[in-house]
Order: C-alpha cells, then structure tokens, then sequence
C-alpha cells in the first residue's frame, strides 16, 4: 500500500481461478467487472446439496454468464436463497435477474442499512451542496452524476428483500454462519462467519491487497457519518477473532487476517499523520488535501480519493489534531 495515491486494484495483477474451497463446501466464482479500479469479484456458493450465494456480480452478459455456466458445469441446479455483503452493484447485481430465470428462489438478505444503497439513492443536491463545501470542483460533481447512472445500468432493482442483523445464526448446508456487522465500507456492510470452522466471507470488509475505501455517506437529514472511525472499530472486533482463512469479495484468500489487520492500523496512522504534516502548512479545504496528498490524480478517482482523505480528517478530529472553519462558504481544517 503506497503512502502517496489512493488505493487501487493492481491492473497488471492475473486474474484469480474459479476454486473449490473448505473441503467442497465453497465454491469461488471469479466474475469480471467493468471498473478501472477493480476488475473483478468473487461470487461464492456454499452449501454440499442445497445451495445459497453470498454476493453475485454484476448483470451484465459477460458476467451473468459465466456464473450460470459454472453452476450448470458443476451441477448446481438451483439456489435457495441469496446473501449480500452490502449493496454495492458488483454484489448484487444480478441476483434479480437470477430470480427472473429461476434459478434462484425469491429470498433475498441483506442489512437494513444497505437500502439507500442497493436503490442507488444518490441525492445529487445533498451530495453536491456538501461536496461543493469540501472544494470539490464542478466538473467532478457532475462525473459523479454520469458514474450513478452507469452503475444502474449493471443492477435490476431488487424487489422485496428481508433483513439479516448483527449476531443473527444462519443455518446453512454444512453449518452455521453468525452475521457480524462490520460498518465501514458501508454502513450495513456484514461478514459471514462460521465460527466452528474458523472462516469468514467477509464482502469488502478485508481484502488482501489494500484497505477498502470507506466512502462518503451522507443521510438523508444531512448528516455524514464517520466511515473510517466506524472501519477502524470494526477491525479492532476483528483482529480478536479465531479466524483461520478469510474469503473477500475480491482476490485471494487472506490466512493471517490479524498481520493484515495490523497493516491497515499502520497504514491509516501514517497516512493520518502525513495529512497532519499537510496540514502544518496552511488550512486546506478536503479537496485542497486531496490534491496535495496525490500528485497524480485521475479525474475519476476524486471521488474516492476524496473519500479517504476525509476519514482520515475524522480520526484526526477524533484525536482532537484538527479542528474547522468556515470560510467563503467552503470548510477548512487547521492542524492543531
């Protein structure tokens, strides 16, 4: 993980295979996406004869039919139910769609936090009038309009769906997962665990090759919570837990969650104190921190790069290192 651009998916990195995991018990399916960012992600089938999927890809042709093609090739005939990690459209995408064929029965779960998301309620004005305060320029307030649109273009609106909690034991064929919600990504973002076999799906919670972006998430009163302070909690409850493999929603399995965990807290306090030094220099708007931070950003990546700088203004605030002004319409942050 670089200490000066934005986390991103390797795009010279080879893509992973479809695997059989956990003694027969998972089924890895690698589907491509179309993002300059990350360029795939793991589907996962669990259960020995009757079958539920944790995430689904995409609905787009190129991935809808691979994932019917492995399930045909392995004789799996149908689905009972369908889980998702959160609602971001590489993770449910296609789970409407597979209702539709009928290969999957109409169950879909997920936390009742990931509503807004899965409806892709993007309030532009709210998200404009907040990212305009933050000095985030015009041009990119309207890409981010463009990008929501695109993104429902990948998804069939779920219909009904039913909700899974935090703590909630989920049978399954072959054993039992326990519903851990690990905000952060998102606010609803949830991880699977079988805690007598000793694994995890854990959605965009970890993965091995950089931290998930938590990004920036406004409700609808207008308030904004604090993405990385909660990602952080999240992986301190973690980092206690006898995990022995983890299976992310992108790339490969993760065996040592508790190093990778300790390299996220190490990676976040330096970058923390970097935009600290940043910060020495003058009082900066978010955007004016962005840029300062990555020489080298790309127009599309604002957003998140955007994103991450202001959690790490959260944790600063939180260790009372900042503090804010208005100014001109636009809010500052000052070192302290």
């Amino acid at each position: 993980m670089s200490d000066t651009e934005p986390h991103k998916h390797q795009h010279h990195d080879a893509l992973l295979e479809n695997k059989v995991l956990e003694n027969g018990l998972i089924h890895r399916i690698v589907l491509p996406l179309p993002f300059p960012q990350v360029r795939q992600i793991n589907a996962y089938i669990v259960g020995r004869k009757n079958y539920i999927l944790i995430d689904t890809g995409i609905r787009t042709d190129d991935s809808y039919n691979l994932l019917t093609a492995y399930l045909a090739a392995n004789n799996i005939r149908h689905i009972d139910a369908i889980y998702i990690t959160h609602g971001h459209v590489d993770h449910f995408g296609a789970a409407q769609k597979l209702i539709r064929d009928g290969i999957a029965d109409n169950r879909i779960f997920i936390h009742q936090k990931e509503i807004a998301n899965i409806n892709n309620e993007y309030d532009e004005a709210l998200y404009g009038n907040y990212l305009k305060s933050y000095g985030i320029p015009q041009d990119i307030l309207e890409m981010m309009r463009y990008a929501s649109a695109f993104f429902d273009t990948m998804a069939d609106r779920l219909g009904d769906v039913s909700f899974i909690e935090h703590g909630m034991h989920l049978a399954y064929d072959g054993g039992t997962f326990e519903i851990i919600l690990t905000p952060g990504h998102t606010s609803g973002s949830v991880c699977f665990y079988d805690r007598e076999k000793g694994f995890m799906l854990s959605g965009d919670t970890l993965l091995s090759r950089l931290s998930p972006n938590p990004l920036l998430d406004l409700n609808i009163d207008g308030g904004r919570r604090k993405s990385l302070v909660e990602y952080i909690a999240s992986l301190s409850v973690l980092y206690t837990m006898n995990i022995q493999a983890v299976y992310p929603g992108h790339y490969e399995v993760i065996p040592d969650h508790k190093s990778l965990i300790k390299n996220l807290l190490t990676f976040h306090y330096k970058r923390m104190m970097r935009i600290h030094n940043i910060l020495q220099q003058k009082p900066m708007t978010p955007y004016e921190i962005t840029t300062n931070l990555f020489k080298t950003l790309q127009q599309m990546d604002v957003f998140l790069a955007a994103s991450e700088v202001i959690g790490h203004l959260d944790l600063l605030e939180q260790h009372d290192m900042v503090q804010t002004f208005d100014k001109d319409g636009l809010l500052y942050y000052r070192a302290v």
